[in-house]
């Protein structure tokens, strides 16, 4: 296994970690301290958890399934577009904001 495989795979682990941890803030509503401070609402934070989650996810199962011959180039392209749009829609809609200020939180 080369580096570039180990890094898709690890990838797809993490990506399963955050879909992981969004399905769960969406289901239980209780955010921590370090969600409370950038997201205004659980549902908020839950849905850029589970976009950016998905996003990774499925960028992971593109190219190891391009990779093992398990899926062809349209069907690896198909996945990278779903990606780009969970993670278009979890940067643009879903993105963290200061909850104090109550702009967002990438802006200085």
């Amino acid at each position: 296994m080369d580096p570039q495989d180990l890094v898709q795979v690890l990838s797809g682990v993490g990506g399963l970690v955050l879909a992981g941890y969004g399905v769960r803030l969406l289901l239980t509503r209780r955010m921590s301290p370090f969600a409370q401070r950038r997201w205004r609402r659980p549902v908020d934070a839950g849905m850029w958890f589970l976009c950016s989650g998905l996003s990774l996810l499925s960028l992971a199962a593109g190219y190891l399934g391009l990779l093992s011959g398990a899926f062809g180039p349209a069907t690896a392209l198909t996945l990278a577009a779903v990606a780009v749009v969970f993670l278009s829609l979890g940067l643009i809609r879903y993105r963290p904001r200061d909850s104090r200020r109550g702009g967002s939180s990438d802006v200085m």
